[in-house]
């Protein structure tokens, strides 16, 4: 099983999206965050998610353990008119919906064995925020957040390294 570093989690993404069948071919992709104040990326199609890099910490490790937390993030965005209240109200509508289902996924890989997220995602972590207008097109949606949690190994290998002879 391998561990949740940022390609795997990319990648887990990518994969829910192609297989959810709320989302048309071509909607998906991992946003750098200077994009955010530019157009949204072209050739994508709505409704669309939108990936961030996991960030990451080790809260809760020790001189003995380890444990590292990553908090991944992802966004479901729709077109929307402007001035069009109904509308705007019935696309985020559409994208909380979809993100919960993505939710769920998540917590049903998670009781998988040898799925990298089994046991690791924490779905009482899971928040999400209203988006809108945003990018130059006014798009509408939700942000989700959450977190990827586990005991992962901190262990020092002494391939690594040209200074220690040891692996601790």
């Amino acid at each position: 099983m391998s561990a949740p570093t940022h390609k795997p989690i990319i990648d887990y993404f990518e994969s829910l999206n192609k297989n959810l069948k709320d989302f048309p071919e071509k909607s998906f992709f991992r946003m750098d965050l200077e994009e955010i104040t530019g157009s949204f990326r072209s050739g994508i199609n709505f409704p669309a998610m939108v990936v961030e890099s996991p960030e990451g910490d080790t809260e809760g490790s020790s001189i003995h353990s380890s444990k590292v937390n990553r908090t991944f993030y992802f966004s479901i965005y729709q077109k929307c008119r402007a001035g069009n209240f109904e509308q705007q109200n019935e696309i985020l509508d559409e994208c909380e919906r979809i993100g919960l289902k993505i939710i769920a996924r998540m917590r049903y890989d998670a009781r998988i064995p040898n799925h990298f997220l089994h046991n690791k995602f924490q779905s009482e972590t899971v928040k999400w925020v209203k988006e809108g207008p945003i990018f130059t097109e006014a798009l509408y949606g939700f942000q989700f957040t959450g977190i990827i949690a586990g005991d992962e190994s901190l262990k020092l290998d002494a391939a690594d390294w040209d200074d220690i002879d040891l692996t601790c």
